[in-house]
């Protein structure tokens, strides 16, 4: 299934690169490694690739939910941190009015697999007005990106915007 046969719900989506080489490194640096020192170079990265989307600014950031425990076991939520970073520099508040349902891991899951973990895997905790980008480290399948989507739209969203650090290629393409 691609975008042609099932055009995503979000409006736009970019990325600062492919998940390869160094921007892999440094995501799962941020991730696994907890360097949370990291959200600062690589917020500027998201704002690079804002700016050379030319969106125009959007009411709100908001940042990919994490489920409570994983949040816990982490310390942090890498999405969110990268959303309020951002936020500070475009000069527009952060909303988080989402929140996700349940804890089940997308990593290494088949694309049917996370598209069935995202359909159920966020509710919407307060109305949202206006234009939103969301915020993500990276953009594999989609899932994720499509199910808040969904929910932003359903709590008002007029638009969403997907922005990410990274994006996994094609299958058969080259980083």
């Amino acid at each position: 299934m691609t975008c042609r046969d099932t055009p995503p719900p979000w409006t736009a989506a970019a990325s600062f690169g492919p998940y390869a080489g160094a921007l892999r490194d440094l995501v799962l640096l941020l991730k696994q490694g907890r360097r949370d020192e990291l959200v600062a170079p690589l917020a500027g990265l998201l704002e690079k690739a804002f700016q050379s989307a030319s969106w125009p600014l959007p009411a709100a950031i908001v940042g990919v939910p994490m489920h409570w425990w994983r949040r816990w076991r982490r310390g942090f939520n890498q999405a969110e941190l990268l959303a309020r970073e951002l936020a500070v520099r475009l000069g527009i508040p952060v909303w988080a009015p989402l929140r996700r349902r349940t804890g089940a891991t997308q990593v290494g899951q088949a694309r049917s697999g996370r598209l069935r973990l995202s359909a159920r895997g966020f509710a919407v905790t307060r109305p949202v007005k206006g234009s939103v980008v969301l915020v993500d480290d990276v953009l594999t399948t989609g899932a994720t990106a499509a199910a808040c989507t969904r929910a932003l739209r359903s709590a008002g969203a007029t638009e969403v915007r997907v922005l990410t650090l990274a994006r996994t290629p094609a299958p058969g393409s080259f980083a």
